[in-house]
């Protein structure tokens, strides 16, 4: 009697789930194509997968935003989780995401098509040291409010740095950069990398790492023109008396036209990580003025909050 040959697909789901797990999501993702039940387990992995992500208070998105010419002296941010809309721990029937799915078609694509959202947070500050003084140089000698005798001066401790913890502060103060363009500038740059990282025992040790951001991409480029608008837009709600949309809001199912959002600024050109922000004159006497295009600019940008892709978080 001759012996039925028996191929991959053969084998139970519970073992197809334990070969695939290893892998990392990008390279599942091609995997669904081989044929519907590779594409249903993959799908559950995945989905397994980022219910986990969300959950895992060990871990944290931090944000490096800052100016190219502040590379070196803006902290990194951290980043408060709100939520993921629509993610559900049913997979399937009423209530799961894919509930409106006939068969398994569009699964994966609401699957990735799913951003979470984060408030950025700057460290909390548990205090201060002196700045160390450059050797050979005088002390800063400073003298009492009141004492006109000059008998009253002493040693300045100077400048001081700040001491932060291993923590946000919660969202108390707001996250603002500023942008500055010469006149007949046409462009400015800024630089945004996201990472999740699992916090070690003191600020700055990690004991893992995951680049959000790809290499060679994060740093972008900001347009006059869009800091204008934008900057109208604020006016114009302020004087209106309208409120902006909210990120702690679900704004990826109340405003499904989130991605062209011209309030977003996407880090790579796949929009897997955007900021939303919102952007100010410094001088309000440029509001009202026609041509703006030979003015030299100053905006303070808000980082109001966080957009990510969560197939990027994930992988």
């Amino acid at each position: 009697m001759a012996q039925q040959q028996l191929h991959l697909l053969d084998l139970p789901n519970e073992i197809l789930v334990h070969i695939l797990t290893p892998f990392s999501t990008q390279s599942l993702l091609p995997v669904t194509l081989i044929c519907s039940k590779v594409h249903n387990i993959v799908l559950r992995i995945l989905h397994y997968r980022l219910l986990l992500a969300a959950a895992a208070p060990e871990y944290k998105i931090i944000l490096e935003a800052y100016h190219p010419s502040r590379r070196y002296t803006r902290p990194y941010l951290f980043c408060e989780y709100l939520g993921t809309d629509g993610l559900s721990s049913k997979h399937e029937g009423e209530g799961s995401l894919y509930e409106d799915c006939e068969g398994i078609a569009g699964r994966l694509g609401k699957l990735g098509a799913l951003y979470s959202r984060f408030r950025p947070e700057h460290p909390d500050v548990e205090g201060t040291i002196p700045m160390r003084r450059i050797a050979g140089a005088a002390p800063v000698l400073t003298q009492p409010p009141g004492d006109t005798g000059g008998t009253g001066w002493s040693q300045s401790t100077g400048p001081t740095t700040p001491i932060y913890r291993n923590a946000g502060d919660g969202g108390t103060k707001k996250v603002i950069h500023t942008i500055n363009l010469d006149d007949g500038e046409l462009f400015g740059q800024f630089c945004a990398y996201a990472s999740l990282v699992r916090l070690g025992p003191r600020r700055g040790v990690f004991l893992s790492t995951v680049n959000i951001v790809e290499h060679g991409q994060g740093t972008i480029r900001v347009w006059r023109q869009w800091l204008i608008d934008r900057c109208a837009e604020l006016y114009e709600a302020e004087l209106s008396g309208t409120s902006s949309k909210k990120l702690d809001q679900t704004l990826t199912t109340r405003f499904p036209t989130f991605l062209s959002d011209p309030t977003i600024l996407w880090t790579d050109y796949k929009r897997n990580v955007g900021l939303r922000v919102q952007v100010r004159h410094r001088n309000s006497a440029v509001y009202g003025m026609d041509n703006l295009d030979d003015e030299s600019l100053a905006c303070d940008v808000e980082i109001q909050g966080k957009l990510k892709s969560e197939f990027r978080r994930v992988q």
